[in-house]
């Protein structure tokens, strides 16, 4: 299998997370699984949404205990080299582009099991893998963490396609067994 399909699977199944699919849809060739659209790089100093967003994922892949403060500081530089070595990066500290994919790779796959129900009104890392989740498999949905209108239509278009599991626009248990099923190429 593909790691494309194994990463949209499994990133899926795990921030939520989380009859076959009509001829013609298909899985894209290169998934984006970033938790946050980085630009530049992340260092002590550094404040903001992106800076709360990492320090959120480095609290939940590897227990950091951050305060999720969005400040740059230097309990986020200790634990971004801790998490860096444990990858195997170069532990320098600053939050660049190698990081971030590891990182975004590490709270989006099957470790990162997030079990929660999503409706409208949810927000966060778990509603944006949904989004790519659903963009994956044919649906042109906005990748913002806000599960609203658009996103419920997505997910009742989805669960309409298999009958025997109903179409609320919910996106708990039994369709995120789904969607992992379709985006790993177990459902045709």
């Amino acid at each position: 299998m593909k790691k494309w399909k194994l990463l949209s699977a499994t990133a899926l199944t795990a921030s939520l997370l989380f009859a076959g699919v009509p001829a013609g849809t298909h899985a894209q060739e290169s998934p984006n699984s970033s938790i946050f659209h980085l630009s530049g790089v992340l260092k002590v100093g550094s404040k903001g949404e992106s800076v709360k967003i990492m320090q959120r994922a480095l609290n939940k892949a590897m227990g950091a205990e951050l305060s999720e403060d969005g400040i740059f500081g230097p309990n986020t530089k200790i634990a971004v080299v801790a998490f860096q070595k444990s990858k195997k990066l170069s532990p320098d500290g600053i939050y660049g582009p190698k990081t971030h994919a590891v990182l975004s790779k590490t709270v989006n796959s099957v470790d990162y099991a997030d079990t929660r129900i999503l409706k409208v009104g949810s927000r966060g890392e778990a509603v944006t893998v949904l989004q790519k989740s659903l963009n994956d498999v044919g649906f042109n949905v906005a990748v913002d963490g806000i599960y609203g209108p658009q996103t419920k239509a997505a997910v009742t278009k989805f669960q309409q396609r298999y009958p025997e599991i109903g179409d609320d626009g919910i996106y708990g248990p039994i369709t995120r067994e789904l969607m992992d099923k379709v985006l790993k190429g177990i459902i045709k």
